[in-house]
């Protein structure tokens, strides 16, 4: 939950998610360092200078402007999480166990999908595939709006929400990732030579130069800007997308279109993110178990709290005094009854 504003001691909105994300930051390092992985300086100064200049903007506005404050906190926030998440994937990587493509390929044939069957349907439409590859692109769009249509509404607690699931997600995604690597379809059937992708400009197949690497054996050298996204198995670009659908929930029309434009995105990850389908199957199942423990966790937390409280000073002292409050309005009624009681009889004896 966010933090009350309580003058210069409430400095984050958001301080369960700065906390989450220094965990993640602190495994970065000692992974990395264990392993032999290195960032470019040069990269980190310009982030790093970027997120104090947002900080800064966010503490001198918290006092003038809630919303521009909580804004420039979000951005910071998205700016860690990304660099956190692109490194850890990354070390994820540099395990390199034993590829499971084979058995993916076999999953996607046992459920019926034929990845090179969908992939030519595709992009032999060049109205659909230009129409999947915008929706597969919407993910920056949408967290600007999250970030500036969620403060500016009064809701910023979702921003709270969403990086701590993402965070959640992310760290099982990794897990999962490190333990069941896969290069991918593109890997699979042809990599960057395909044919259509190469013609559009499309598909996300640069990741396999520096996946490869990593599967090779360090140390290893990256410069944060030109990170990608590497991770194949499960499919974190669906995570996202039903992670942005709940967060708009319950917001009209704006929630209804993040939806529509996210369901269509899970139909462009298997043909423009190069993932199996059995990839995207089990990004949603990870996306909608973590928002039902999410949802369990903060209503048993309720539940508990409700509970506690009688058992608490404040409960004790609130219990008798909702008790003498009950018997004053029984005793109201019973007076109000006998009166009209009275009344009635006193008005059947004249009549």
């Amino acid at each position: 939950m966010p933090a009350r504003y309580l003058g210069p001691v409430a400095l984050f909105q958001w301080p369960l998610a700065w906390a989450m994300i220094c965990v993640l930051l602190a495994v970065d390092f000692v992974w990395a360092s264990q392993v032999g992985l290195t960032i470019g300086a040069g990269d980190i100064k310009i982030k790093a200078g970027l997120i104090g200049a947002l900080l800064a903007l966010s503490a001198a506005c918290r006092g003038r402007s809630r919303s521009i404050a909580n804004m420039a906190e979000a951005v910071a926030l998205l700016c860690v999480f990304t660099a956190t998440a692109a490194v850890l994937t990354y070390l994820a990587a540099s395990c390199a166990f034993p590829l499971q493509d084979v058995m993916m390929e076999r999953l996607d044939r046992a459920i019926g999908f034929d990845w090179s069957a969908w992939y030519d349907t595709v992009f032999d439409r060049p109205i659909l595939s230009h129409l999947l590859l915008v929706a597969y692109d919407s993910l920056l769009p949408q967290t600007l709006l999250a970030i500036i249509y969620f403060p500016a509404t009064g809701r910023s607690a979702r921003i709270g929400e969403l990086l701590l699931l993402a965070g959640a997600t992310l760290a099982a995604t990794v897990l999962i990732s490190a333990i069941w690597p896969t290069l991918g379809p593109f890997a699979a059937h042809g990599g960057p030579t395909l044919g259509p992708f190469a013609a559009q400009g499309g598909g996300d197949v640069a990741y396999l130069r520096d996946l490869l690497a990593l599967r090779a054996g360090g140390p290893w050298h990256f410069e944060l800007s030109a990170m990608e996204g590497i991770i194949t198995m499960p499919s974190y670009h669906t995570v996202l997308a039903l992670l942005f659908t709940y967060a708009f929930r319950r917001t009209g029309l704006i929630g209804y279109g993040i939806a529509t434009l996210n369901v269509v995105m899970l139909f462009s990850i298997p043909p423009i993110g190069g993932h199996y389908l059995v990839d995207v199957l089990a990004g949603g199942a990870l996306a909608l178990g973590a928002i039902a423990v999410q949802r369990a966790q903060r209503h048993g937390v309720s539940r508990i709290l409700f509970g506690l409280r009688r058992e608490t000073l404040v409960g004790k002292v609130l219990d008798p005094a909702r008790d003498s409050v009950s018997k004053l309005e029984r005793i109201s009624a019973r007076a109000l009854a006998a009166k009209a009681g009275r009344l009635h009889d006193s008005r059947d004896g004249g009549i």
